[in-house]
């Protein structure tokens, strides 16, 4: 699948999911502006980033599992994009939300990612409620309490994810924090039965998160630093792992954590350099940017959220 086919995908998804009651993807967009506010020229979400780019060695697992031609070779080159959550990009680095990893691979496979195993909402509605009930108030300048009570009410999967932020501190480095896909895809091998799995990137260095000092301590804008510093010395690495599916995992609902413990290790990334922002801001990482022998699931945030990138970076290039 091209980088212009998927775009088209996207746009042509965008205008199915926009059915009645159901919010399309200018929706999505708009309401991540509200809530963070529009920022010229930046991303609606995971504004505040940082661009890098390196190395992916396929591993036999992979060319094992699907038909592409992509992994073929021992190496492909990568770029990508390291981020925190949310649409502004004042951000602290410090803040108690998802890290965000972006990454093209050989021109032809995006893989997005964020540092918790599920996303923040099943539905395109619940993803609009979530982020509805956290605009903040005029006064306080906060979130109104009540408001993310009630969206919890009606949409119980927009709980999940703040659980599992609330458990720990935020990340120590990009390097030592696990990403994952959240979403299913299928890999049809050359011979053999299709699988699905979820992805993740494991960090080879361990997970590590702030201490208490470093919580208190650091300023809000680190991790940049942290990385380039860290980058002098070796390449940043990580392992590319398929999660294969259970038979109770769901295909379709993303704010659900797998239970299955089967994995295939599919290739390992390696990090090496620094890259200037422009090279990133001309990409649009799309998670259904796939080659052949990898489909999506049919899960209506995937599509969604596919369909409202394209609409996001429309808005960054309007004059």
């Amino acid at each position: 699948m091209t980088l212009l086919s998927t775009s088209a995908l996207a746009i042509s998804l965008g205008n199915s999911v926009a059915q009645a009651n159901q919010p399309g993807p200018v929706e999505l967009v708009d309401a991540l502006n509200n809530t963070f506010g529009l920022h010229n020229g930046m991303r609606a979400s995971h504004a505040k980033g940082l661009c890098i780019k390196g190395s992916f060695e396929p591993g036999s697992e992979l060319r094992r599992s699907t038909l592409a031609t992509l992994f073929a070779g021992p190496q492909l080159d990568a770029i990508g994009r390291f981020s925190i959550g949310g649409g502004n990009p004042a951000a602290s680095d410090k803040s108690r939300t998802v890290r965000g990893m972006s990454l093209r691979i050989g021109g032809q496979y995006d893989l997005v990612l964020i540092s918790e195993p599920v996303f923040f909402a099943a539905t395109p509605e619940s993803f609009v409620s979530f982020l509805q009930a956290r605009v903040p108030d005029p006064q306080t300048k906060r979130p109104d309490p009540d408001k993310i009570a009630a969206h919890n009410i009606r949409y119980p999967d927009g709980k999940a994810q703040p659980q599992l932020l609330a458990q720990h501190p935020a990340p120590a480095s990009y390097a030592t924090t696990p990403y994952f896909s959240t979403h299913a895809f299928r890999f049809e091998p050359a011979q053999g039965n299709a699988e699905w799995m979820r992805l993740s990137l494991q960090p080879e260095a361990g997970t590590h998160y702030l201490d208490t000092a470093a919580e208190a301590n650091l300023p809000d804008s680190f991790l940049t630093d942290e990385l380039g510093n860290r980058l002098l010395y070796a390449p940043v690495t990580f392992q590319l792992i398929g999660q294969l599916r259970g038979p109770k995992d769901s295909l379709i609902d993303s704010t659900q954590i797998w239970q299955s413990r089967e994995q295939r290790i599919l290739g390992r990334l390696s990090v090496t350099a620094l890259a200037d922002s422009s090279v990133c801001d001309s990409i649009t990482f799309l998670p259904t940017t796939l080659p052949q022998g990898i489909e999506p699931a049919d899960d209506p945030i995937l599509k969604a959220r596919a369909a409202a990138y394209a609409i996001s970076l429309g808005k960054r290039q309007e004059k």
